[in-house]
């Protein structure tokens, strides 16, 4: 992998990271929406599950990012 590759899969594993922040604070926000001034969530409990689904995707895929960068700067072997 060469570096300009190395830079494309770090700016995609940032990316997906903000992405990532942000759905937690969602789905945060909405389970605690009593601490947030609300009377009753604003997602619904089926909706926040696929949000967390999509959090876990998410993430899958920034560890498998994470694990295709090559740290020594050379060539990968695979």
């Amino acid at each position: 992998m060469t570096i300009g590759k190395n830079f494309e899969v770090r700016l995609g594993i940032e990316s997906k990271l903000a992405q990532s922040l942000s759905l937690i604070r969602v789905i945060s926000d909405n389970h605690y929406y009593k601490d947030e001034g609300l009377d009753e969530p604003f997602i619904e409990h089926n909706d926040a599950g696929h949000l967390i689904w999509l959090l876990n995707t998410l993430l899958e895929e920034v560890y498998k990012g994470f694990l295709d960068m090559n740290f020594k700067g050379g060539k990968n072997n695979g």
